[in-house]
């Protein structure tokens, strides 16, 4: 099937190196054909190494995450910074909901992967991953795959679920639509829905691949993560499930806030959620 060809994604370390102004873009060989790229300073030896992840759809020039990748560079940390490349060739632009979606989660976690590993080669560290709302379901599923890439923690910003945007009747309608059109056409292009997307077009097998990781499975893969994981939340946040995060918080994962702060973290509050995660990474480095 095809999420099985593409799982051969991290054995691939075929890369470039293109200088800009203050950092350089790294590319990666991810498939046949298939370049992923990103954003990267070289940081003091002595400060952590940090991967900062966007959120479905969108790429490492999302505003939130630029903004905490270069908050972090100027304090003297190695920062990569990558795009997944969702099977377009250096993708540099979002994703529309309604452009035919041919990726799948293995294949997102497989990349990021072998992101984690470039830095860690090259910075000889175990790197802090930074994810920014469903980018903190891809960290929850590679922490739960069978060979997870050595990090030192994870924190996870605006955190969600998939299917959670549909409700549970709503996830539950559509998974059992995917188990229907997956037993008649697997790799046929269908309209869904997914997250933020009301119209997504994508293969039954590749919807699935998404869906699997709803409130119960992700909980579950970050209560039992091998590092420790914090969720940084908005106050203002209204895609915030806050029984969710109290449930989580009681399993072990921390949880702060940034109290006036909605899902993509304005100017105002960006300082403030940048000090979260320093305090959170700062914490690590003294104690």
């Amino acid at each position: 099937m095809a999420v099985t060809r593409h799982l051969a994604f991290a054995v691939l370390a075929l890369f470039a190196l293109r200088v800009s102004a203050g950092n350089v873009q790294p590319t990666l060989v991810v498939a046949p054909g298939l370049e992923a790229e990103a954003d990267y300073w070289i940081g003091d030896v002595e400060r952590p190494a940090v991967v900062v992840l966007h959120g479905f759809l969108q790429t490492r020039h999302f505003p939130v995450v630029r903004r905490i990748a270069e908050s972090f560079a100027a304090e003297g940390y190695s920062v990569l910074l990558p795009s997944l490349t969702l099977g377009i060739n250096r993708r540099r632009d979002s994703f529309a909901c309604e452009a035919l979606h041919t990726h799948s989660m293995e294949q997102d976690v497989a990349e990021l992967h072998a992101w984690i590993t470039w830095l860690t080669e090259r910075s000889g560290k175990r790197p802090v991953v930074v994810a920014h709302s469903a980018g903190g379901i891809q960290i929850g599923a590679l922490l739960a795959g069978t060979s997870p890439p050595e990090i030192q923690r994870a924190i996870l910003i605006g955190l969600s679920y998939f299917g959670e945007e549909q409700g549970p009747a709503g996830a539950d309608r559509l998974r059992a639509r995917a188990l229907s059109d997956l037993s008649i056409a697997p790799e046929a292009m269908r309209r869904y829905a997914l997250s933020h997307c009301d119209r997504y077009v994508t293969s039954p097998e590749s919807l699935l691949s998404y869906l699997r990781w709803d409130k119960a499975r992700l909980g579950a893969a970050l209560a039992g993560s091998p590092v420790p994981v914090t969720v940084i939340y908005g106050g203002r946040d209204p895609h915030t499930d806050r029984q969710w995060m109290d449930a989580l918080s009681t399993q072990g994962v921390g949880l702060r806030s940034v109290a006036a702060a909605e899902h993509f973290c304005d100017l105002t509050n960006e300082e403030g959620l940048v000090e979260q995660v320093r305090d959170v990474i700062r914490g690590d480095e003294h104690g």
